[in-house]
Order: C-alpha cells, then structure tokens, then sequence
C-alpha cells in the first residue's frame, strides 16, 4: 500500500490513469458494486486516485483493523467567523491540472472534480469552511499528513528525559542492535536523514525485493513475490545501509513506522494507547479518531489515520496559541515547537533527496528551508507544512495563529496545496 506524499506514485499513476466517476456522486453513499470494487482492489488501484481510492479515504475502518478514539472532554465547540475574503485568493495550479488557471480558491474548489473539503483557522475560529465533496461529519484518510502525530510523541518523551535524541535508536530498540541501524540516532530517524535503503521512490515502492514496497505490503498482510507474507518489524530490521547518516533527506514512511516502535519499546504499550493518553483524550474532538492498524495491532501512523475535517484542524491548533480552545492542557510544549522551527536542516539536504523537487512542485516555490521532524516543510517564517497522498494537507503558521486543512482524492493534480501558503502570506492574517 502507498500511503506518502512523495511524487513516486504521482509517476506511476500517470500510466495508471482511470476513468473516475465525479466525487459529487458519492457525497451521499457509495453503490454496492464500488464496496466489492474496493475490498478487491490490487496494490495499484487502491492509492491511484479513482473510485476505490474514494471508497477508501472514507470508509477505511472497512477493510483494517481499528482504534477508536472517543472525545474524553466533550466537543469543544469552535466559534466560527466567516472571512470571505479567504475564498478570492488566486494560485497558479500544477502543469498536471486538466484546469485552466489561475484560479481563485472559491473557483478552484468548485471546478475541481476532486476536491472535498477545505477549512482555515484562525486563533481558534473558522474563518472558511467548504464541503464541496464531503460532508463535515465524513471521517476522512489523513494520509502522511497523519506522521506528525508520531513524531509529536517522541518529542513529548525527549522532553521528559525518557528519549535521547542523540542516542542511536538502537539503544532503545535492542532488537536492532548488530544491524546497520547501529548509529542511527532518533533525531536521523525524526529528520528522515538515517542513510538507510528505505527511501519511497516511483522504482522502489514497485520493486518487490526493496524494502520500502516491503513494508506496505507487510502492514497489510500481503504477501511478497519471493518471501510471502512477512513481519513488519522484521523487514524493517533487515534494512540495508545506503550511505552515512545527514547527507541527504530521503522521505520513508517505515520511518515513521520506526517512531511507533520506538514509542512502544519506552513506554511498554501499544501506540493507539500512548497516543490517545498523551494527546487525544486532551482534544474535545466532535467526532472519535480512527487509528488504522496492521493484522498485528501496529497502528499505521505513517497514513493511515481518519478524521473528520475539523478534528484534522484541531490536531493543527495543538501547535499554535490557541490550543487552550480545543484541548484542556497544552500538548504541544513551545519547547517541541521551538525544536521543530529552529532546528532544521539546511536546504541543500532537503533538495538532495527524491522528494525535494516533489515538496517544489506542489507548493509552486522553493522558498523553504527544509523538513523538520516529520514535517515535510518549514518556512523561514516558522509556518510547517505535511502533505499526503492523494493531496491531503495541513499547514500550521504558529506566529499568525493559523491552521489550514484539507481533504482531496487526486494523484495527478496536487494544485490544491499550492492555495495555503498564500492564504497565510496574503497580509490577512498579519498584525
């Protein structure tokens, strides 16, 4: 299964290109030949962005096992306060939109047969909030935007003394010491600079001896070509070494996976349960968030997470100074954030990997600094963004107070996030 942002599948799916029916039609339910459809679908088509794909994205608690997690405050309601001003915004789209643009966002979200949801947030209001293709109460597949989460853990537990981020993981994770993991420290884990062969590419995630399709296919108990059904753990174990750590970002979702790992060895329990301890049971969410998990329990936190819209959102406002409005203690420590924003690699890393061109051409602009503990883009600024396949996002801009979230079911066209960096740099939002 390919669940990140990075462009190896936008590649691919070019030559896999389907008819698609319009997303309009599947607002209020899905027909029973698309639920066969999907429960059927191979490797391919399941992440490619046609019919299956929209099934899934909104009914993946379907097809996995699941972790349910309730609001245990109660919904803490978001005032809302409509700026329309949001929706007149103008971008250029991506060369791949079948789109005339520019367009503004209101014409983007109505013209486009793939975008669902879009919501912004600022200081703990709703200040635009369309559903064109969804329905707010809709839960929805986070995809990689979802790899903050795992990260947001590791640095609740670097905090608290439990974790070095300078140590090798394997100091934690003993069962992969006398492995080339040995040196990987968890800040090279947390930074995707470990140096390990696990890199998602458009060659690697269809090559069935690399460990990147490995590891999809383990999480979901399909069996490989040559070794059959295999053990997550056990592939990711068997990781090759590239080159030294530092030298270049190379985005890997069984990194993340590493994380989820690492958490469970330190605090001896299951991932679902330290995260809703940690921070879930501190959101007064309107819905329950859905933690998606492997045959064996492990939670998918790479992608494979589910909310509705503005659940998504508040995961976004735990970063910024209105987390107070939706949660009931601070989860996000200004230490962790200031780690995010200021301890960032340097340009020239980012851009030496697979996806540094991939970050460019979605974003329409190579004004970043780089990526940053899980974060796929920081700003000058200090604005961070995650993207996710099939062109989910969240943008978080700490300073203005603002918090950009939004749902899609596109592989070929990823203009949609070329709209929040303009909507936080468009003075509206600017004291």
């Amino acid at each position: 299964m390919i669940l990140t942002t990075s462009l190896a599948l936008l590649a691919a799916s070019a030559a896999l290109a389907q008819d698609r029916t319009p997303l309009d039609e599947f607002v209020d339910g899905f027909p029973m030949a698309l639920e066969e459809a999907t429960r059927n679908a191979d490797y391919n088509e399941l992440f490619r962005g046609g019919d299956p794909s929209a099934y899934f994205n909104v009914r993946a608690s379907e097809f996995l096992p699941t972790a349910i997690l309730p609001s245990r405050p109660g919904v803490m309601p978001l005032a809302s306060n409509p700026m329309p001003e949001i929706g007149e915004i103008e971008s250029e789209l991506t060369s791949e939109s079948n789109l005339e643009g520019p367009l503004t966002l209101d014409e983007f979200l109505e013209q486009s047969d793939f975008a669902q949801a879009y919501m912004v947030v600022h200081k703990g209001e709703i200040v635009y909030e369309k559903y064109p293709r969804l329905r707010p109460e809709d839960s929805h597949l986070w995809m990689s935007a979802a790899k903050p989460t795992a990260s947001l853990v590791i640095d609740q537990l670097i905090s608290e003394g439990k974790i070095d981020e300078n140590a090798p993981i394997t100091t934690y994770m003993t069962d992969f010491q006398g492995t080339p993991w040995d040196g990987v420290t968890v800040k090279d884990v947390m930074d995707m600079a470990t140096g390990m062969d696990l890199e998602d590419t458009s060659e690697s995630r269809f090559d069935p001896d690399n460990i990147a399709r490995r590891v999809y296919e383990s999480e979901f108990g399909f069996p490989n070509e040559t070794r059959g059904v295999e053990n997550l753990r056990d592939v990711l174990r068997s990781t090759p070494k590239r080159e030294e750590p530092g030298e270049a970002f190379r985005y890997s979702s069984g990194l993340t996976q590493m994380l989820v790992f690492l958490a469970e060895d330190v605090e001896g329990d299951r991932w679902h349960q330290i995260f809703d301890r940690r921070v879930w049971s501190k959101v007064g969410a309107e819905g329950a968030l859905q933690m998606h998990m492997t045959p064996d329990g492990i939670v998918a936190a790479h992608g494979l997470v589910s909310s509705n819209l503005r659940d998504f959102a508040r995961f976004g406002m735990l970063y910024t100074p209105s987390w107070n409005k939706i949660a009931t203690e601070q989860v996000v420590s200004d230490e962790i954030l200031a780690r995010i924003r200021s301890e960032v690699r340097s340009h020239e890393f980012v851009m030496a990997g697979f996806d540094g061109a991939v970050f460019v051409d979605f974003l329409g602009s190579d004004d970043f600094i780089a990526n940053s503990r899980q974060w796929d883009v920081v700003w000058p600024d200090g604005d961070m963004w995650k993207g996710g396949l099939m062109t989910q996002g969240l943008y978080v801009s700490p300073s203005r107070d603002l918090v950009i979230v939004y749902f899609n079911v596109n592989n070929d066209d990823h203009s949609g996030h070329r709209y929040a960096r303009k909507i936080a740099t468009s003075g509206l939002f600017d004291e």
